[in-house]
């Protein structure tokens, strides 16, 4: 049996970064960047007007005072998406449109709501006036002042969200080079599973980590190849097992990994050629814990079946094998105060169901949930988090800083150091 570290530090050099592939913008959140980006463009492309006003060369405007403004005609209009006019002409401004390109020698934009303006028998503006001097770029966006060309937007190992796609639009990248999605294949394990379509009979249950892992797989944008349940017979587990590595990065199982005489995760591993890598780790819940690597770029997490079993193995097991997978960084969890006295069995780090949140203050703080037992769903459904209680301690008093971790990995308050 080993320590959670280990296990982690095992699964590290284990696992390595899939390779490379090009993404359309369109199927871009949920992957992870493989290089660098950087801008072939500024952004904006040209300078151009914030507000709807007149463009005017900022010279013009230095004499004006509300005791004696300053009159100048207008010399046409100009809209966005239209190219600016070549030139300017001497002492006149433009009637210009929010988002519309800077004509030649304008340097300032006034808002339409701070001038005068006589307008002819059609209501074009044929004059404008005002008492105030303008500053050189008022108003005005100019070339590059969001992102300039070359610059880089994004570094690689990034992990996309929508908020990504905006800028990578923005630069005109219609596809990019990310990691190639992690696929997996889930197998539960148990002759006491049912399916939701078929009536409860004595000694039966309803598989709840079948459809759990798959709504996390939908959720984490990793794609599933293969769901599937199997009873606790070796040869089925064995067929199961191969037929998944055939198109899977990674198989999950769950149940038959500990050491009951129904327990055939291990030795079915074993009499397939698989390398168990570890087996049992210092922690609860979920201490049966298995990894293994069925052949090369190709491993398996062996999930003992209590639910909340299920969900610590994947939240701190699967997940950092996926973020290898993704050439993503290691996540960084939350310190927060802890509200509720905590024991637990010395030399085994806890992982508590439990709900943060932030008080008046600005503390996070984190309540332990009732009901941490690893068969009851009822907590998790309530939880937004797990607390964290390492191996070294053995309780846990109200008001000590303990850490912890959302039920899903973000990037969100990641620590900057």
């Amino acid at each position: 049996m080993i320590c959670y570290q280990e296990a982690l530090q095992i699964i590290a050099s284990s696992v390595s970064a899939l390779s490379q592939e090009q993404a359309p913008l369109s199927r871009l959140t949920g992957c992870a960047t493989a290089a660098d980006i950087s801008s072939d463009t500024a952004v904006p492309p040209f300078a151009n007007t914030a507000m709807d006003g007149y463009a005017l060369s900022s010279t013009l405007t230095a004499e004006a005072t509300p005791a004696s403004p300053i009159e100048i005609g207008v010399a046409g209009m100009i809209t966005a998406g239209e190219s600016p006019p070549a030139s300017t002409p001497a002492g006149q401004c433009w009637e210009i449109m929010t988002g519309a390109p800077m004509p030649p020698d304008c340097d300032a934009v006034i808002p339409v709501e701070n001038v005068e303006c006589t307008r002819d028998a059609d209501g074009a503006p044929v004059n404008i006036r005002f008492d105030e001097p303008v500053q050189a770029g008022q108003h005005v966006r100019a070339a590059g002042q969001d992102i300039e060309q070359g610059q880089t937007i994004l570094s690689a190992g990034h992990l996309l969200q929508p908020h990504a796609t905006m800028g990578l639009a923005a630069i005109g990248r219609s596809e990019l080079a990310v990691r190639r999605t992690p696929r997996v294949a889930i197998i539960t394990t148990g002759n006491e599973l049912l399916n939701n379509e078929i009536p409860l009979q004595g000694g039966l249950i309803r598989d709840a980590n079948g459809p759990y892992l798959a709504a996390c797989m939908d959720r984490m944008n990793i794609r599933l190849v293969m769901h599937e349940s199997v009873s606790d017979e070796p040869a089925a587990l064995q067929s199961a097992i191969e037929n998944a590595a055939q198109s899977a990065d990674i198989v999950l199982t769950t149940g038959g990994v500990s050491a009951g005489r129904m327990d055939f995760v291990p030795s079915v591993i074993t009499a397939i050629g698989g390398e168990i890598l570890f087996h049992k780790v210092t922690m609860r819940p979920g201490k049966p814990l298995l990894f293994a690597r069925l052949a090369p770029e190709k491993w398996i997490f062996g999930l003992p079946g209590n639910p909340i079993a299920v969900a610590t193995g994947l939240r701190f097991f699967v997940i950092p094998a996926f973020r290898a997978l993704q050439g993503l960084p290691d996540e960084q969890f939350h310190p927060a105060i802890c509200l509720d006295p905590v024991r637990k069995r010395q030399g085994f780090r806890f992982f508590a169901k439990a709900v943060a949140s932030v008080d008046k203050q600005g503390h996070m703080t984190v309540q332990i949930l009732p009901g941490q037992e690893s068969f009851k769903i009822s907590p998790l459904i309530k939880a937004n988090c797990w607390a964290i209680v390492p191996e070294g301690k053995k309780t846990v008093r109200p008001g000590e800083l303990i850490e912890i971790a959302p039920l899903y990995p973000t990037e969100f308050l990641q620590l900057s150091c």
